[in-house]
């Protein structure tokens, strides 16, 4: 029996544009194509059409640098965040001219490309305001470190949530990297994949 390989197998999936993370980037400008000489790019860790990829944690991925994106990456041994795979072929949001090495500073200058995911869990996702407690940093795919504020998310009338050590929802995942403080408040992503715990 044939297997289907359109996007979402067998019935319903999300699918979400991602940034991706493919490692250390080299130009190389004496390459040949069909219109003549041309720059092109190499990456470390290639992603490709129809790739299964993790969601990544790196520092840098804050909602702010992002611009409220997931960021994901190639699948490596002992990663256990497999998010979804890629169902279209990626695509520059700006071609750098010279070898880039650091992940904050690609960012920043949108040296990366993005594709759409189909992601694996069922979730739904939200932009939600994080007010610091200093309990604990907020890293993507890490559950138990997020709680619902209830008297936050009645005044700002949206959702906002709070960091805790420990004890906190292990359906609501972060998608987005949040550093520990004791008074900032940002902007993160989180999926919901059941019921959201709250404190007040």
């Amino acid at each position: 029996m044939a297997t289907n390989s359109i996007s979402g197998d067998y019935g319903f999936v999300t699918q979400i544009p991602c940034i991706l993370k493919e490692g250390d980037i080299t130009v190389n400008s004496s390459a040949y194509g069909p219109f003549g000489k041309m720059t092109v790019c190499t990456f470390a860790s290639e992603i490709s059409k129809g790739d299964v990829v993790a969601l990544s944690t790196d520092p840098a991925n804050t909602a702010d640098a992002t611009e409220n994106n997931i960021v994901v990456t190639a699948l490596a041994n002992n990663v256990d965040l497999a998010i979804g795979r890629i169902i279209d072929e990626p695509k520059w949001v700006r071609q750098p001219t010279a070898n880039q090495s650091a992940w904050a500073d690609m960012l920043a200058a949108g040296y990366y490309r993005i594709a759409t995911v189909e992601l694996f869990i069922p979730m739904s996702i939200f932009k939600a305001t994080l007010v610091c407690a200093n309990a604990s940093a907020i890293t993507p795919g890490t559950t138990g470190n997020l709680d619902i504020d209830a008297s936050a998310s009645q005044a700002l009338h949206g959702l906002s949530v709070v960091d805790v050590a420990t004890g906190g929802s292990s359906d609501m995942i972060p998608l987005t990297y949040a550093a520990k403080s004791a008074s900032a408040t940002v902007s993160i992503l989180v999926g919901f994949k059941g019921f959201g715990t709250v404190t007040t």
